[in-house]
């Protein structure tokens, strides 16, 4: 089951200061929901552990993740793949800082998804409603959270 979803949130920072959260496994991590852990294995790429519940089926994902084609402050795209028991999951986001003024950033954010197995044998209008929120919830955090003065967590 593939889904596609895209926002544009305005933060208030400075550009280098959201691209330096985008490139925090940490910081990024913090956002989604239910995470369990998260090891860095170099700049760009990082391991995730987290939870995924909707309705009555929960999952345990571990979710391998790339950031690729960086174009320091523009743009970067991030490749993630995962299991949970049954269920395997590929996504992929296109990220675009569009500064507005000094101290304001758009942050255009593309995310299509897909998964296999059990939780997408869910059906379609129940995974994807429910996705659409953890994915909008999980972007709407990240320019909460690095629109606050000093960028902190």
């Amino acid at each position: 089951m593939r889904m596609h979803f895209s926002g544009a949130p305005l933060i208030p920072a400075p550009a280098a200061q959201v691209w330096e959260h985008l490139l925090d496994p940490h910081f990024v991590a913090a956002s989604a929901p239910a995470v369990e852990a998260v090891t860095v294995t170099d700049p760009t790429h990082f391991g995730v552990v987290s939870a995924l519940g909707v309705g009555f089926l929960k999952l345990r994902f571990s979710m391998q993740i790339e950031l690729y084609d960086l174009r320091e402050p523009h743009s970067a795209s991030m490749r993630a793949t995962g299991e949970a028991p049954g269920t395997s999951v590929a996504m992929h986001s296109d990220i675009r800082l569009e500064p507005v003024a000094a101290d304001r950033v758009r942050l255009h954010w593309t995310a299509t998804t897909d998964m296999d197995g059990a939780a997408a044998g869910m059906g379609r209008r129940l995974l994807e409603g429910a996705i659409r929120l953890m994915t909008e919830r999980f972007w709407e955090d990240f320019a909460r959270r690095a629109g606050r003065r000093g960028g902190g967590r």
